[in-house]
């Protein structure tokens, strides 16, 4: 597929089929997001991915609102994969506390004007969502408001970790999706977004 193609079809679906994604195919969609650049080369970045039928009636249910529980047809819905993506800043504060990155001061956390741990496990999400589109996937990608705590738990996720998002992957419903704001908005045009050489 071509870039531009693969640019144009990511969409956030949020109703899948059953037909679950060969776990080849999920295993190199990865591969492909942890190549995405990290500072210092830190590679501070963790995948886990769901893709048991038990783990992910877990996550739901661990991560349910309790003031909007799904519907039976959420349920019917629901990706058979989920990718959650973790950043790790302690690989970063040690990979700048070597020798060769020292003298740039980022030993300390609060000295990151930007937490670029979560800068680039975005962009490994992002990548992530690409590469899965480039497979012939769709996916989605969305946070967890509820229940953190309890998914950190359930699956073991370190507690110096810190939840960037999930990427729910998997193939579209044939039924109708919901309406989204890309339906209701229009896109900014390229002179209100682009700035050349001065704002």
């Amino acid at each position: 597929m071509e870039f531009d193609d693969v640019l144009r079809k990511r969409r956030s679906i949020r109703r899948f089929s059953d037909q679950r994604p060969d776990q080849a195919v999920i295993d190199r969609i990865v591969e492909q997001a942890r190549r995405a650049p990290t500072a210092g080369f830190s590679q501070g970045i963790d995948f886990l991915v769901l893709d048991e039928p038990a783990a992910l009636a877990d996550f739901w249910a661990l991560t349910e609102d309790p003031d909007d529980p799904a519907t039976t047809e959420d349920i019917a819905d629901r990706p058979p994969v989920l990718v959650l993506v973790w950043s790790d800043p302690q690989r970063y504060l040690r990979r700048y506390s070597a020798p060769d990155k020292i003298d740039f001061g980022l030993s300390d956390p609060d000295a990151w004007a930007v937490p670029f741990w979560d800068v680039d496990a975005g962009m490994a999400s992002m990548q992530l969502q690409l590469a899965a589109v480039n497979a012939g996937l769709d996916t989605w990608f969305f946070g967890i408001a509820d229940g953190e705590d309890a998914v950190r738990e359930r699956f073991g996720v370190p507690t110096d970790r810190r939840q960037i998002g999930v990427i729910a992957i998997g193939h579209r419903s044939h039924e109708p999706q919901p309406e989204s704001s890309v339906n209701t908005r229009r896109r900014r045009a390229l002179e209100e977004q682009l700035h050349r050489n001065r704002w």
